[in-house]
């Protein structure tokens, strides 16, 4: 039979150290390639297949993590894009 002494929860807690931030790096990174999008969208246009493709996707990503667009319109002007920020819906 498995062993069932309990083994695996010790494994699991034992270097916390290990472990790294989960739901704050989804958050930066969803917002970031929303970002991106955003970047290629203004340079290569919005009738580019890739671009109408992965904005539907990157928004379902948003919408996924309850962020808001207020909260990407913010980290657009507090990096520099205001022109970018015309974009969003």
């Amino acid at each position: 039979m498995w062993d069932t002494n309990g083994r695996k929860i010790k494994h699991f807690l034992k270097r916390l150290s290990w472990h790294r931030k989960k739901s704050s790096i989804k958050n930066e990174s969803a917002i970031g390639w929303y970002i991106l999008v955003l970047k290629k969208e203004a340079k290569f246009g919005a009738e580019d297949k890739w671009v109408v493709r992965t904005k539907e996707k990157a928004e379902a990503r948003l919408k996924k993590y309850g962020i808001p667009m207020s909260k990407v319109k913010e980290v657009l002007e507090s990096r520099g894009h205001k022109d970018l920020s015309s974009k969003i819906a």
